[in-house]
């Protein structure tokens, strides 16, 4: 009698933590699912993609502890993408160079049950389209875009997107693709959130910035003219016209940081700058192609703390190859996130 009921409260037990382990699905990291995923983008010294390693090329330590990593098959995983696109400030004089930006993400996603949700942004994002695999629906927000106000607030517009994915199927890889200035400019969000949230959902991200002084330049000079009058150097025979401002705000952006690829490299994704619209074709082109063909490893992490966890990835046996991945992950008590 007394084994009998030794092995009725272990069946209990063992259905409690069964219960426990398969009631968090969702996308944040709790301790009942012991599950890290993380995204790695293997390339050669020349950029292409190498995606024939197996497992146990990867080292990838946990608070400097080696982790055990399996591989899984990155394809079989339907994509959840939400693309942050900037109509306010600057990005006025961008619109042109959206033009096309649908085809270029129809390529990318390839159909059913992969899907693209638009998120336009100014001092505030607002979603305009829904995740859906129809281009029609992108195109509207793509090619017709409403010009925003002065703000720029790409860290508000990433916890958007962020927050979108978070209610994503959790077997979906989830990719947010930032269009933007590199300056954030009226966000409320901070840095940590982003970090914290970003390694919850296992969102990485891609950031496409322009610069919106060298944009400004570009125009002046297409527009002719000078709205300075002219300085008259020596015997007259030297007029110069002086226009200080873009050249003293390209010096004054560049000592501000870059959030929008400071944000890209915590994910492990990639920041990329483009000019005109066929550098941006160009590049969205080439991180579809990353996107594809990263590696999916998974593991459990040990010690399994609560809250930050730094990770490492790198390869054992090819030191020539580079290799890109998140840097970090948050581990969250599923009782009290509830």
């Amino acid at each position: 009698m007394r084994w009998l009921l030794t092995v009725v409260l272990l069946s209990v037990i063992s259905g409690t933590l069964c219960a426990q382990n398969t009631s968090n699905t969702g996308s944040t990291l709790h301790t009942g699912t012991r599950l890290v995923v993380v995204p790695v983008l293997v390339q050669s010294a020349t950029k292409e993609v190498v995606y024939s390693l197996h497992a146990d090329d990867f080292l990838l330590t946990d608070k400097g502890v080696p982790q055990k990593v399996s591989l899984d098959e990155a394809n079989k995983q339907p994509l959840s993408l939400v693309v942050l696109m900037q109509t306010g400030s600057a990005a006025v004089r961008e619109f042109d160079k959206y033009r096309g930006l649908e085809t270029m993400l129809a390529s990318i996603l390839g159909g059913t049950p992969n899907q693209v949700a638009i998120v336009n942004f100014d001092s505030k994002p607002e979603a305009a389209s829904p995740f859906t695999s129809d281009i029609a629906q992108w195109t509207d927000a793509i090619d017709h875009p409403d010009p925003g106000d002065s703000g720029a607030a790409i860290m508000d517009a990433l916890k958007f997107g962020l927050d979108l994915l978070a209610k994503q199927p959790a077997n979906h890889r989830r990719v947010i693709l930032l269009i933007s200035q590199p300056q954030d400019s009226g966000s409320k969000t901070t840095a940590k959130e982003i970090a914290r949230i970003t390694g919850e959902t296992n969102t990485a991200i891609y950031s496409i910035t322009f610069t919106p002084q060298i944009t400004r330049l570009k125009g002046a000079i297409k527009e002719g003219g000078h709205p300075h009058p002219p300085v008259t150097v020596g015997n007259g025979s030297y007029v110069a016209y002086f226009e200080l401002t873009e050249p003293l705000q390209l010096m004054k952006d560049a000592i501000r940081k870059d959030v929008a690829a400071e944000a890209a490299t915590l994910s492990g994704g990639e920041a990329i700058r483009f000019e005109n619209r066929q550098q941006l074709a160009d590049v969205v082109a080439s991180i579809g192609n990353h996107i594809r063909y990263r590696y999916m490893l998974t593991f459990t992490p040990s010690p399994a703390d609560l809250g930050f966890h730094p990770i490492r990835v790198s390869l054992i046996h090819y030191p020539e190859l580079t290799v890109s991945a998140r840097s970090s992950y948050w581990l969250t008590d599923s009782e009290n996130s509830k």
